[in-house]
């Protein structure tokens, strides 16, 4: 399990802070019950387990950025969505 921290090119915090240095400041998050934070830290975990053991670390870490940024951003997508069906 320390192996696998340390062939990691970044942390999940590290991550989730430059995911949401870019974060879209106009999507309304008070309509759905998750807060930002929570989202991007979520989508990190899935990114980071996807990519595991890869090395090239300047190409992946903006990979692994513009991915998290997208699939929270799809997810937030798909929760307003679902609200306005009920």
């Amino acid at each position: 399990m320390e192996e696998d921290i340390k062939k990691r090119i970044l942390s999940l915090d590290q991550l989730v802070e430059l995911a949401m240095e870019t974060m879209d400041e106009e999507l309304p998050w008070d309509v759905v019950d998750i807060k930002p934070k929570q989202a991007y830290s979520m989508m990190a975990a899935h990114v980071l387990d996807m990519l595991e053991g890869d090395s090239q670390a300047d190409k992946e870490i903006v990979m692994l950025t513009v991915m998290v940024r997208l699939l929270v951003e799809n997810m937030f997508l798909n929760l307003m969505l679902g609200n306005h069906r009920m």
